[in-house]
């Protein structure tokens, strides 16, 4: 591509290095104390195992460090968060990605969004200060809790996924969506082309799939209606999806498969070892075109992004129907 011509990222590899903070806020009360570590831990042993993350890649911060020792590696204070940003910032290479997830309660004090933990809460601005030092990196966070569809608009923009359980900050209840968040990447009902990853994009439309058919069963209002915003325009969208507005770029932000890949590829057979090449040239014409997503419109971004998802869809097809993962 001509605008990827005078672009000289580092060699990216098939799937982009994944950092991951998971912070868990103060919980009030036994009953949410225990069910927010019971997502959190979840999620963390779901992306150190079936997904392959690296255990020194994903941090995991909680309201206290007995509670799992060999989990939570400091408490969940401002502080902490900021500096465990800061350290990943340091190490981070330009196709990398970071995904933060926030599992706790959420707060609105006149209009500011606030998420608790020990000692002054996290905002927005927390957020949004600690990512200028990723200029290039996608990042996504994903606030689970109530109040955070306030999170949105402030910490949209280009390159950035932001996934909210509730609309706007005014839905002030406890949410469900966490547990069914964490459900999705370690469950299998969220892969929904097969294809041995979940994408931030399926993991939301299963989230938010779940959170209805819940409160449907309990014969209860829908009191959260989560949203997903990765177009940069601040206004998050609840039929997100690949096609867009929203969810494309939240489509190619993929967790798992790359040790189930890599034991495939030590197959002799010959189709399979190029369609896996074939497949790695794709991603990283994907993770190269996030690098430049700032100086895109877009329309731009969209006109080059959505051949290369066909063209992965595809490919992925061919490789299973060729017995591959």
């Amino acid at each position: 591509m001509t605008l990827l011509a005078g672009v000289r990222p580092e060699p990216a590899s098939a799937q982009s290095r994944t950092y991951t903070l998971i912070v868990v806020g103060i919980g009030g009360t036994a009953e949410f104390r225990e069910s927010f570590h019971a997502e959190a831990s979840q999620i963390y042993t779901a992306l150190t195992t079936q997904h392959g993350l690296s255990k020194a890649d994903v941090v995991y911060l909680g309201e206290r460090v007995a509670t799992a020792p060999d989990m939570i590696s400091d408490v969940s204070t401002r502080a902490n968060v900021l500096k465990v940003l800061g350290e990943i910032a340091q190490k981070a290479g330009p196709t990398d990605r970071l995904l933060v997830i926030l599992i706790g309660h959420g707060t609105d004090q006149g209009g500011d969004a606030q998420f608790n933990v020990s000692g002054p809460d996290l905002t927005p601005g927390d957020f949004e200060l600690a990512g200028m030092a990723f200029p290039s990196q996608a990042l996504a966070l994903v606030h689970t809790g109530s109040a955070s569809g306030g999170w949105v608009q402030p910490l949209a923009g280009p390159n950035r996924i932001v996934i909210a359980a509730t609309r706007t900050a005014r839905e002030l209840n406890a949410t469900e969506f966490g547990q069914f968040f964490a459900e999705a990447l370690a469950g299998e009902g969220a892969d929904l082309d097969h294809d041995e990853r979940v994408s931030l994009l399926e993991a939301f439309q299963y989230a938010k799939q779940e959170v209805e058919r819940y409160y449907e069963e309990q014969n209860e209002l829908l009191v959260e209606h989560a949203v997903l915003d990765d177009n940069g325009d601040g206004t998050g969208s609840a039929d997100a999806g690949a096609e867009g507005p929203d969810g494309v770029l939240a489509s190619t932000f993929t967790l798992g498969g790359p040790q189930a890949v890599a034991a495939a590829r030590t197959s002799d057979n010959p189709v399979l070892a190029r369609l896996y090449s074939e497949r790695d040239a794709i991603q990283r014409q994907i993770d190269e075109l996030r690098v430049v997503r700032a100086a895109l419109t877009e329309d731009q971004f969209l006109e080059r992004m959505e051949p290369l998802l066909i063209e992965l869809a595809l490919k992925n097809r061919e490789i299973r129907e060729a017995g591959g993962v």
